[in-house]
């Protein structure tokens, strides 16, 4: 983490990026912050990550996805040298505004929020998320019931009975537990 001088008050903004660029920008902007020009300007800057899965030739693949495309979370304390230094940096367009066009801070309350869940999400063991237990909702990635959601109805070793409501009715069908996934909003 950067030191910055604690007498000037830091605030939480959002720099609006090119979608699948978000990291590289970030990793420009924190590298700039320690030998740079943007040196003791910057504390933090942050791309808020989620944890998924999906099928790849029948195996399960983890992977990180932006959880807020196009958007990056950066504390400083000097918005007006970011905002000159922005203009050019490829991937980056600047700061989000409101309808006035004036660059506003994020408040307490969405900073306490975005950052629980992004130490939450770099807590999150490969266990915890592979777990299954016995009634919980999942959705179906694979197979000819792929979109479907189902409830898990018993566990065994690598398969899982699912209840799936097919044209109204409640069926049970054996799944290899890599065709499901928790389901997930």
């Amino acid at each position: 983490m950067i030191t910055v001088d604690k007498k000037a008050k830091t605030n939480w903004y959002v720099v609006r990026a090119q979608s699948n660029r978000e990291r590289s920008v970030a990793e420009k902007l924190q590298k700039e912050s320690e030998v740079g020009d943007l040196m003791g300007k910057l504390d933090r800057v942050i791309v808020p990550t989620d944890i998924s899965y999906y099928l790849k030739n029948g195996k399960k693949v983890k992977r990180e996805v932006v959880k807020f495309p196009g958007y990056i979370f950066v504390q400083t304390n000097a918005i007006g040298e970011l905002k000159y230094f922005l203009k050019g940096l490829n991937g980056a367009s600047g700061f989000l505004t409101n309808r006035s066009g004036d660059i506003v801070p994020l408040s307490q309350t969405e900073v306490n929020r975005m950052i629980g869940d992004h130490e939450a999400s770099k807590n999150v063991t490969e266990e915890d998320l592979q777990k299954f237990v016995v009634g919980e909702e999942v959705s179906i990635l694979d197979g000819p019931f792929n979109g479907f959601n189902g409830k898990i109805e018993s566990i065994t070793d690598k398969k899982a009975k699912v209840e799936v409501s097919i044209f109204g009715r409640v069926n049970l069908i054996e799944l290899d537990l890599l065709q499901i996934d928790k389901k997930h909003g």
